[in-house]
Protein backbone atom coordinates (compact mmCIF):
# COMPACT_ATOMS: atom_id res chain seq x y z
CA UNK A 1 0.00 0.00 0.00
CA UNK A 2 2.97 2.08 0.90
CA UNK A 3 3.90 2.19 -3.03
CA UNK A 4 0.42 2.47 -4.13
CA UNK A 5 0.44 5.68 -1.63
CA UNK A 6 3.78 7.14 -3.43
CA UNK A 7 2.47 6.79 -6.61
CA UNK A 8 -0.82 8.76 -5.82
CA UNK A 9 1.49 11.31 -4.87
CA UNK A 10 3.68 11.72 -7.92
CA UNK A 11 0.80 11.81 -9.97
CA UNK A 12 -0.45 14.95 -7.81
CA UNK A 13 3.01 16.47 -8.68
CA UNK A 14 2.21 15.44 -12.35
CA UNK A 15 -1.00 16.67 -12.19
CA UNK A 16 0.15 20.21 -11.15
CA UNK A 17 2.98 20.29 -13.30
CA UNK A 18 0.78 19.76 -16.44
CA UNK A 19 -1.38 22.40 -15.63
CA UNK A 20 1.55 24.52 -14.87
CA UNK A 21 2.47 23.49 -18.66
CA UNK A 22 -0.98 24.21 -20.22
CA UNK A 23 -1.12 27.61 -18.97
CA UNK A 24 2.35 28.14 -20.33
CA UNK A 25 1.43 26.68 -23.70
CA UNK A 26 -2.06 29.00 -23.37
CA UNK A 27 0.49 32.21 -23.07
CA UNK A 28 2.32 30.69 -26.96
CA UNK A 29 1.16 32.44 -30.06
CA UNK A 30 -0.38 30.09 -32.67
CA UNK A 31 2.94 29.37 -34.41
CA UNK A 32 4.46 28.22 -31.33
CA UNK A 33 1.55 26.26 -30.37
CA UNK A 34 1.70 24.36 -33.78
CA UNK A 35 5.24 24.24 -33.53
CA UNK A 36 5.33 22.42 -29.91
CA UNK A 37 2.17 19.96 -31.03
CA UNK A 38 4.44 18.98 -34.01
CA UNK A 39 7.17 18.31 -31.91
CA UNK A 40 5.31 16.13 -29.69
CA UNK A 41 5.58 12.62 -30.11
CA UNK A 42 1.40 11.98 -30.02
CA UNK A 43 0.31 15.75 -30.53
CA UNK A 44 -1.40 15.77 -27.47
CA UNK A 45 -1.83 19.46 -26.36
CA UNK A 46 -1.13 19.96 -22.71
CA UNK A 47 -4.45 21.38 -21.63
CA UNK A 48 -6.01 17.63 -23.01
CA UNK A 49 -2.61 16.63 -20.99
CA UNK A 50 -3.88 18.01 -17.33
CA UNK A 51 -7.68 17.21 -18.01
CA UNK A 52 -6.63 13.30 -18.14
CA UNK A 53 -4.24 14.08 -15.23
CA UNK A 54 -6.90 15.18 -13.54
CA UNK A 55 -9.18 12.73 -13.59
CA UNK A 56 -7.15 10.36 -13.22
CA UNK A 57 -6.22 11.69 -9.81
CA UNK A 58 -9.88 12.13 -9.37
CA UNK A 59 -10.91 8.44 -10.12
CA UNK A 60 -7.82 7.05 -8.13
CA UNK A 61 -8.72 9.51 -4.89
CA UNK A 62 -12.97 8.42 -5.49
CA UNK A 63 -11.66 4.48 -5.43
CA UNK A 64 -9.37 4.85 -2.43
CA UNK A 65 -11.91 6.82 -0.81
CA UNK A 66 -9.89 9.64 -0.07
CA UNK A 67 -11.76 13.11 -0.33
CA UNK A 68 -9.97 16.54 -1.35
CA UNK A 69 -11.26 18.09 2.31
Amino acid sequence: MLELQDFLYELNKYMDQTSILKDAYNRLSDSEKQFVLSQSPNQTPPDVLAEDATKWLSAMQTEMGISNE
